[in-house]
């Protein structure tokens, strides 16, 4: 059964607010800890583990933008 509209948003909300604070972070170069207060993480840790992980995915697009290139 598939949750209905408000609780499939109560579930998105929380990772989205999350990945936006990283993509936030990497684009502007903001403190971590600043970022950890607005997406209203506990832990620096956490916070960490998002724009580390986020960064690495933008790393692997661009990587293979180069590659997709380097064929002309």
């Amino acid at each position: 059964m598939l949750p209905d509209r408000a609780e499939a948003q109560q579930e998105c909300l929380p990772t989205l607010r999350k990945s936006e604070a990283a993509r936030a972070a990497l684009a502007t170069r903001a403190p971590l800890e600043v970022v950890q207060q607005n997406a209203r993480h506990a832990s620096l840790d956490t916070t960490t583990r998002y724009v580390t992980t986020e960064a690495a995915r933008r790393m692997e697009a661009m990587q293979a933008v180069w590659d997709a290139g380097k064929g002309d």
